[in-house]
């Protein structure tokens, strides 16, 4: 019975990330389609699409985690508050180290050096980065021992 109650909760585990990661991308796409006028060949239009990642990410991981921690997951504290800023921070940071690296290049349109070093190859990777360090920065808070004490009373 343990090993059958073990695997459903390994693959509750796994659906929650999966829809949290289905959620921020599907809240990324929303934000670029409301945005579409952005002009991107700008700084101030790339900071823009910045921010419309780290809120895409930071929506759908706390959006799908805090309803399955108070639905499905109810023996767990939902945490609101740790668990947000957790989910900022972690989205916040690698998005913060390609700032340096797109202020280095010159701004241009489509084929320039910025767009070929910045767009096409740093953004997607650390973007990738910021959304796993939502996810993380969503579940940390709940296994410091602080917090976990408190949901053994």
């Amino acid at each position: 019975m343990r090993a059958i109650q073990f695997i459903s909760d390994i693959l509750g585990w796994l659906l929650t990330l999966i829809f949290q990661v289905v959620v921020s991308y599907l809240a990324v796409f929303l934000l670029s389609v409301i945005f579409s006028g952005v002009d991107v060949s700008s700084r101030l239009g790339w900071l823009e699409s910045l921010l419309g990642l780290w809120m895409g990410y930071l929506i759908g991981v706390n959006l799908v985690g805090q309803i399955t921690l108070r639905w499905a997951w109810k023996s767990l504290r939902p945490l609101p508050l740790p668990r947000l800023v957790g989910s900022a921070l972690g989205a916040l940071i690698p998005l913060l180290i390609l700032l340096p690296i797109g202020y280095s290049v010159p701004i241009g349109a489509s084929g320039t050096r910025f767009y070929n070093l910045v767009t096409n190859n740093w953004q997607p990777i650390l973007a990738q980065a910021s959304l796993f360090a939502a996810l993380l920065g969503f579940y940390v808070p709940g296994m410091l021992p602080a917090h976990r004490a408190r949901n053994l009373k």
